[in-house]
């Protein structure tokens, strides 16, 4: 969290608080607490829809100002306190897991502190690579009404039903019907509800592939 704290305070002084005049988006490459800090702070959220969580697994946020289309990468320096010391995540692990003995638990909180003390004094540069952004921010995730999952029932957002074989199916249903695997062209298949919402079809009736849709996922402009 304290991580996140640093990375908000960087984006909102250069690009500002989001507000009604001043609108920001951004994305968090992480499922961190981090991204609690950067809510609170910079003012974008999952609520607001001005967040969004890229499931890349890495210490990295990005934030631009839609007025201009100035934003900024905040990747967390390798090597840096950033990253948690091998003792720290051996000592981690031991209290996830139930085995920590008082004598861990109490190292555990020390070295912690320490870190964040550092995390918290430390020059920006040393913490974070930062990338400069330009261009046009992402879109907000789109709100759309819900329909049944032809494969589970469950009612789920028509922005991310996925049209397959005849059948529209939400994303583990998706998955399911690929095997659990996606293919590796697999961006290039259209899967938009809109366009396939009325088809009962499936695609060997017609005997063409996926390709000749000619759409790809990078049509939404909904987030997962």
């Amino acid at each position: 969290m304290t991580l996140g704290l640093r990375a908000a305070e960087l984006a909102v002084g250069r690009l500002g608080r989001h507000t009604e005049d001043n609108e920001l988006m951004a994305t968090a490459e992480t499922i961190s607490c981090a991204v609690d800090a950067i809510q609170l702070v910079t003012g974008c959220t999952f609520g607001k829809r001005n967040l969004a969580h890229l499931d890349h697994g890495k210490n990295a946020f990005s934030f631009w100002r839609r007025s201009d289309g100035t934003g900024l990468r905040l990747a967390a320096r390798p090597g840096s306190d950033a990253f948690r010391s091998e003792e720290i995540w051996q000592l981690g692990e031991k209290i996830e897991n139930g085995t920590a003995d008082p004598a861990e638990r109490s190292r555990f909180a020390e070295l912690q502190a320490a870190r964040i003390k550092r995390i918290l004094d430390a020059p920006a540069e040393e913490l974070f690579v930062l990338e400069e952004l330009s261009g046009t921010a992402p879109e907000r995730a789109r709100i759309a009404p819900s329909a049944a999952c032809e494969g589970c029932g469950d009612q789920t957002s028509t922005a991310i039903l996925h049209f397959h074989r005849g059948r529209m199916l939400c994303p583990p249903c998706h998955l399911d019907a690929h095997g659990g695997s996606l293919p590796h062209d697999h961006g290039h298949h259209d899967h938009s509800y809109a366009a396939n919402a009325g088809h009962s079809h499936s695609h060997g009736e017609h005997g063409h592939s996926h390709g000749e849709h000619g759409h790809s996922h990078g049509e939404h402009s909904h987030s997962h």
